[in-house]
């Protein structure tokens, strides 16, 4: 039996990554012929955007000839996707930093990931040309296949295997989600005051830019740097009960980390 001819591009999912990666696919000189999601307002509302993509909410309806498949879904999602699609062939990727390789193998002999490591919002529109992008591939060949499509998007591609893509996915936690929470805490103490996120930007970028700078460690000022018990006593009176259970938590891992500094 002759090989199928293969042709364009199916994403699976209309969420953060997808409504990002989709067009810049797209950007990339990739048709996307197909949209997936459970939701066909969801799938339609990303379709819409992309030049010519049906959008489908069932994967009996998802072509079997397409040249790459892209599953940018949440990361239990990821295996049943494959299995259902058993035997499709073509290039399958997923972009998921916690979740390895593998589980794509029922769908496709050649499989790999695309992980791109930054923040997605559907509202806010990110220039994946300096998106680091990691990839990983079954095999030699199908790595590279992965990494020339990766440097058709992005000026910044890297090999990462499961191991590595994991701590890069634990550190991004860190580094951006827990961060972003402690800036709603924040916002929500100052409005409680009557004030504003905004009056802590400049602190913000110049916290930022000592990071990146300096190593973070150096980097780090405050009270519980110095242990000012005082000072951190005198806080918790305007913290609502679970902030405050927070900078306690915090307070005591900074005071163990510099101990041996005072």
């Amino acid at each position: 039996m002759s090989e199928v001819a293969r042709s364009g591009c199916v994403v699976f999912g209309s969420g953060n990554v997808a409504c990002a990666l989709a067009p810049a696919l797209e950007e990339a000189g990739l048709h996307v012929r197909q949209v997936y999601s459970r939701s066909i307002a969801n799938s339609r509302s990303l379709a819409d955007v992309l030049a010519g993509a049906q959008a489908v909410d069932s994967l009996d309806s998802v072509c079997r000839d397409a040249e790459l498949y892209v599953v940018a879904l949440s990361d239990n999602a990821i295996e049943p996707v494959a299995t259902a699609m058993t035997g499709t062939g073509g290039l399958w990727c997923h972009t998921s930093g916690g979740v390895g390789a593998e589980v794509l193998e029922p769908a496709a002999t050649g499989y790999g990931v695309l992980y791109p490591l930054q923040t997605f919002s559907k509202k806010r529109e990110v220039e994946m040309a300096q998106v680091p992008l990691f990839v990983e591939g079954c095999t030699p060949c199908v790595e590279e296949k992965i990494k020339e499509l990766a440097e058709k998007i992005s000026g910044h591609v890297y090999h990462a295997d499961s191991a590595m893509r994991l701590r890069l996915h634990a550190a991004a936690v860190f580094a951006c989600n827990f961060v972003n929470f402690m800036w709603t805490n924040a916002d929500d103490i100052l409005k409680a005051g009557g004030c504003g996120l905004s009056v802590l930007e400049p602190l913000i970028r110049e916290t930022l830019s000592k990071a990146l700078s300096m190593s973070p460690r150096d980097a780090q000022t405050g009270p519980a740097r110095r242990g000012d018990t005082v000072v951190m006593q005198r806080h918790r009176q305007v913290m609502t009960a679970e902030q405050s259970r927070i900078y306690e938590f915090l307070t005591h891992s900074i005071i163990r980390e510099y101990r041996a500094d005072r």
